[in-house]
């Protein structure tokens, strides 16, 4: 069977904005939740709309999972006394923060704190109304950042929640060793990141009532290693039932997929701060009783020791509980929820945020012999591919530039295409043709555009994460919006006129399970292009752009050379490759 592995760690990057705040001798109203109460503060988003945006932060969902808790599911939250104030972002997960900040060198974004803390498992929810009937829809973000960084701190959805009528909330949930890793057994079970985001969707089904939503309509949401937790979810049987729409952004179960053997991993970190050598549950004993910041700071030396990508040695695993079976066989299987699930790429999801990061120097060109080089690093790590040789000769040949082929900066730009395509385009289609196949309304897309306040080199298209200040309607927050250090973060009109679409086509899609039905809406987008349904037999996509244009075949070409030559399937039959119907 073909396993799908990542060959580059996929560092989520964030949105941070900074968002009007109401006036502070005006206290919010007090709302109960079963935990407690909470007291949270007004924003809004003038240049979209004047609603206010009742904003509640940092609401612990879940105990803190600490001591004997650490490398264990989550336990319910212990409920509070008195009136918590909800003013102020919870700490962060704990992280190596000097990472995250190398990713801030590419990006006009800053962390609200740089606090982080094990007690970090709590959410955040933004809402236009706090009466219980409103029934407005739910939208739960997952934070992407390779399953090792981030925090749901960073999102700013208040033009969002403000123009659209939705409730967005954000989650925390445990990163690297302290979120996936596992001993394969009881003693350390493993995915306690994504048993976080089902203890947070718990959560929200048994409390969202008093916010002003309707815990029967829960669209979980995500970008990186975020839409790759959305697919996740889809697949587990816990969380069946919990969220009703699905969308992943850059990223699926199969872009990260299950790890067979992650004792080898526990018992390296274990090695690295001093509980090696012993018996496998005097092993945890031992790492349960260690300071978080050792753990923390031997994560680099652990990857390095294991052969990952970035900081990224501890990836899901099938425990029995959360995950049943590997990704690729839940879909065939059928096993999986069978929501509503939109899902797509960028079209350079590879172009510079990630090879600037990964592949360091990147930007100035490479040789022939430098691009193969890597492409047959990537292939000979991640696929069971029996010529390798061959097989980077083909996709060279492929994706070259005829007009250019010795040209340094268009081989450059021919690896960032493969390794985009490889990591971010076939997990995509895979998904969506084995989700649609056994009944699941799919809805795919690609972003061409790339926002105006980009300052990457010409060449580079809709990089890694551009969507994200488009689609959380980051260019109606205003001038006090996020700013490089002394430099006005400037938006185009065609960005604003992009990100009034987008919200429409996710809210649309939260509301009624189909991104041009505006059933319910509070902004009819008269002229928007209809969004058509996917099927294996009709693979119709969505052209993000100014003018968005409704495609069949996303990057078809692309998928064929793949399957042909690294999946060894015949191109005849290609669509019935795809939606996995034979074993792949």
């Amino acid at each position: 069977m073909y396993r799908l592995l990542a060959p580059v760690a996929l560092f989520l990057i964030v949105c941070a904005a900074t968002a009007q705040e109401g006036d502070a001798s005006e206290p919010t109203p007090a709302v109960s939740t079963l935990s407690g109460q909470v007291r949270g503060t007004v924003r809004s988003a003038p240049p979209i709309s004047n609603k206010p945006v009742f904003t509640f932060l940092g609401i612990p969902f879940a105990a803190p999972p600490v001591g004997d808790l650490r490398f264990r599911p989550p336990e319910p939250v212990v409920p509070w006394e008195g009136l918590k104030d909800a003013t102020e972002f919870g700490p962060s997960c704990p992280q190596e923060l000097a990472r995250v900040r190398r990713i801030y060198d590419f990006l006009p974004f800053a962390l609200p704190h740089e606090i982080v803390s094990e007690d970090c498992l709590v959410l955040n929810i933004m809402t236009t109304s706090l009466d219980s009937s409103a029934a407005l829809p739910v939208m739960v973000w997952i934070h992407g950042g390779s399953l090792v960084s981030g925090t749901g701190a960073l999102y700013n959805f208040t033009a969002l929640v403000a123009h659209q009528d939705v409730i967005v909330v954000t989650v925390n949930y445990r990163l690297g060793a302290f979120g996936f890793l596992s001993t394969g057994d009881d003693n350390a079970p493993g995915n306690y990141g994504f048993l976080d985001q089902v203890e947070a969707l718990r959560w929200i089904k048994s409390n969202i009532k008093n916010f002003g939503g309707d815990p029967d309509r829960v669209t979980i949401f995500g970008e990186s290693a975020g839409g790759l937790s959305v697919s996740y979810l889809v697949l587990s049987p816990l969380a069946n039932g919990l969220f009703h729409r699905a969308i992943s952004q850059s990223g699926t179960a199969l872009t990260t997929p299950t790890t067979p053997n992650p004792l080898a991993a526990a018992t390296v970190q274990a090695e690295e701060v001093g509980c090696g050598a012993q018996e496998v549950a005097a092993m945890m004993s031992c790492l349960r009783q260690k300071p978080f910041q050792d753990i923390v700071d031997s994560a680099t030396q652990v990857a390095r020791k294991m052969g990952a990508f970035g900081a990224a040695a501890f990836n899901p695993v099938v425990d029995g509980y959360f995950l049943l079976d590997p990704p690729m066989v839940a879909l065939q299987k059928g096993e999986f929820s069978k929501v509503p699930y939109l899902l797509g790429v960028n079209d350079h999801e590879f172009g510079y945020l990630l090879p600037s990061l990964i592949l360091p120097p990147f930007g100035n060109g490479m040789s022939q012999d430098v691009c193969a080089a890597i492409v047959k690093r990537v292939l000979s790590v991640a696929t069971q591919a029996k010529d390798v040789d061959a097989t980077v000769t083909a996709l060279l040949e492929e994706y070259r530039d005829p007009n250019a082929s010795d040209d340094p900066i268009a081989v450059q730009l021919m690896v960032t295409q493969i390794l985009g395509d490889f990591v971010f385009l076939l997990p995509t289609v895979i998904v969506a043709n084995n989700h649609a196949a056994r009944g699941g309304s799919v809805y795919q897309y690609e972003n061409q555009h790339r926002p105006g306040t980009s300052t990457k080199p010409g060449w580079v298209g809709c990089d890694h994460t551009d969507d994200l200040v488009i689609m959380t309607g980051m260019p109606y927050l205003g001038e006090d919006g996020p700013t490089y250090p002394s430099k006005p973060l400037l938006f185009s009109e065609e960005d604003r006129a992009l990100s009034l679409d987008m919200m429409a086509y996710w809210a649309n899609f939260a509301r009624t399970g189909n991104p041009s039905d505006f059933t319910g809406s509070p902004s009819v987008r008269p002229n928007l292009t209809t969004w058509p349904s996917y099927t294996p037999d009709n693979q119709t996509y969505l052209k993000l752009a100014v003018a968005s244009s409704a495609e069949v075949g996303l990057k078809a070409n692309h998928v064929r050379i793949w399957y042909d030559n690294v999946f060894n399937q015949p191109t005849s039959d290609a669509t019935k490759d795809i939606t996995g119907k034979e074993e792949l």
